[in-house]
């Protein structure tokens, strides 16, 4: 077995193995096939294992985002792509494909990797654990009539300007962990789809100053009993006006739509803002799993509490072994000021998925208490106090 970066010229083999796998269509590969390097666009991104034969079995992708993380924009690597030819399963292909992209990434500067399961336990095998869980929202286009309609909403079409948008995308997730930082282009790729071909509808509001503070992407899909519904791909505010006025927008839109879904993010209550909530539905979603790949450097860049303090972490990493190890943090001003490995008697140990959930927010403490895989020892009111729930947001899909 053979398990490294895959070279330019299989770069169609690589995806091939995808094709296969995901059952998917591709007519044109002997084409591909007969001038590989034509196609060889983003090879950099795949790993691959080899039988002894020579021939590819098994592929991942491990793509480059900058994600914000309590404050901070970090690297992070999206895994996606991950596939082995049906012939090769259980012959630990992804295993080894995972024990060297893993270190891989932490030696490329990524504090995080980010995945979409299609087995939470699969991938739990590799440090990786649930960490994004957004509110699953079902709701009557006229439930949100409360909120009155409001003025200055325009369209937005293919080739218009998208300052206004990221601005109010930027503001929105400045303190949401795992959100990735969009630049000029990644923001144009998302908003700039036809309305009357795609029927994807883009819609910025401006308050009476004329400043931006709230915008919503939305499809069009058709229920069976219901009629259409107005399925919410973003929504986002830079204010509790532009969101108010955003569901006054929606409650205008009741004529056209009979419900309304939208996997909001944490820190919502959409309870709490609906004028007769028996007909709001409202569930989490199990979605995204994170692993950290670099503890170090994610400790030194954590919020802290305000008051001085520290506690002493031992951390389990089966498949990075540099991160294994009992660390002291100490704390003051709401950042982290020291991050040590030492053998002073340990407060918290955790298993690499477990301390992710922590350190992202997630969990807090007295949630992972409950995991077999976390143990507390004591100092239980500075980590209560150092691993609170955060609000958090990831659109993007890879």
């Amino acid at each position: 077995m053979e398990i490294r970066k895959i070279r330019p010229e299989e770069n169609v083999p690589a995806s091939l193995v995808g094709t296969i796998v995901f059952l998917n269509e591709e007519k044109n590969y002997r084409e591909q096939l007969e001038s590989p390097l034509h196609h060889s666009d983003g090879y950099e991104d795949t790993w691959a294992g080899f039988d002894g034969a020579g021939k590819m079995c098994s592929v991942l992708s491990v793509y480059d985002y900058d994600m914000r993380f309590d404050g901070h924009t970090v690297k992070m690597g999206g895994v996606a792509g991950v596939a082995t030819l049906p012939e090769a399963r259980n012959s630990g292909y992804i295993r080894r494909i995972f024990e060297k992209a893993l270190p891989a990434m932490k030696d490329e500067g990524k504090t995080f990797s980010f995945l979409y399961p299609f087995s939470f336990e699969f991938y739990r095998k590799f440090g990786y654990e649930l960490c994004y869980a957004p509110s699953r929202i079902s709701a009557p286009a006229k439930s949100f009539g409360k909120y009155p309609f409001p003025a200055g909403v325009t369209q937005h079409f293919p080739g218009g300007d998208i300052g206004d948008f990221k601005r109010v995308y930027d503001k929105f997730t400045r303190s949401k962990n795992f959100a990735i930082a969009r630049d000029a282009e990644a923001m144009k790729e998302r908003l700039d789809k036809d309305p009357y071909t795609d029927k994807h509808y883009v819609y910025l509001h401006r308050s009476t100053e004329g400043e931006p503070d709230s915008y919503i992407l939305f499809d069009a899909e058709e229920e069976d009993d219901d009629g259409k519904v107005l399925n919410v791909i973003e929504l986002a505010w830079s204010s509790p006006a532009g969101l108010c006025s955003m569901f006054g927008f929606v409650g205008g839109l009741s004529p056209e739509f009979e419900n309304l879904k939208w996997d909001a993010p944490r820190g919502i209550n959409i309870l709490a803002l609906m004028a007769d909530c028996y007909d709001v539905e409202v569930s989490l979603a199990a979605d995204g799993m994170c692993r950290v790949v670099d503890v170090p450097r994610a400790l030194g860049l954590m919020k802290a509490p305000e008051r001085p303090g520290g506690a002493v972490i031992r951390i389990e990493d089966g498949m990075i072994q540099s991160n294994e190890g009992v660390y002291r943090i100490e704390w003051e001003g709401g950042k982290v000021v020291s991050v040590k490995p030492t053998d002073q008697k340990i407060d918290l140990e955790a298993d690499i998925g477990s301390f992710t959930q922590l350190l992202t927010g997630f969990l807090d403490i007295d949630e992972a208490a409950y995991k077999g895989a976390v143990a507390l020892h004591g100092n239980e009111a500075s980590l209560r106090a150092l691993f609170p729930h955060k609000d958090m947001y990831i659109a993007e899909r890879f």
